[in-house]
C-alpha cells in the first residue's frame, strides 16, 4: 500500500458509529469504519485489524494495524479515537501514527 506523505500525518474525518447506551463498539465494526474512511483519504480500502471493542467513552482509543489488501507485507499503525459521544452516537477520528 503506498501512501501519500500528506496522508500520513493527516487525521480522517471524523465517522459516526452508533453505540448501544455505554457498550462497548464492536471490534469488525470499527474495524469496518476505519477501512472505509481510510480507504477514502489514501485511495484503497485497507485491511484493518483492532485488537477488540473500542469503549463508548468520548477520549477512549486504541491503535488497529492497517494491512495492504493487494497482499504487500507493509503495515502501518493507526489510532481509533472516539472524539464525542451523544445519545448513544459516537464521533471517531483515524489518524495513522508517524513513523
Amino acid at each position: 500500500m503506498r501512501l501519500r506523505p500528506a496522508a500520513a500525518l493527516a487525521p480522517v474525518a471524523l465517522v459516526i458509529l452508533t453505540a448501544c447506551g455505554h457498550a462497548p463498539m464492536p471490534q469488525k465494526a470499527v474495524e469496518a469504519k476505519a477501512s472505509e474512511a481510510m480507504g477514502k483519504q489514501i485511495g484503497l480500502a485497507p485491511i484493518v485489524d483492532c485488537p477488540g471493542d473500542l469503549e463508548s467513552r468520548e477520549g477512549a482509543s486504541m491503535s488497529c494495524q492497517l494491512s495492504d489488501p493487494n497482499g504487500s507485507d507493509k503495515k502501518f499503525s493507526m489510532t481509533v479515537r472516539v472524539v464525542s459521544l451523544k445519545n448513544g452516537v459516537a464521533k471517531l477520528d483515524f489518524a495513522l501514527d508517524e513513523g
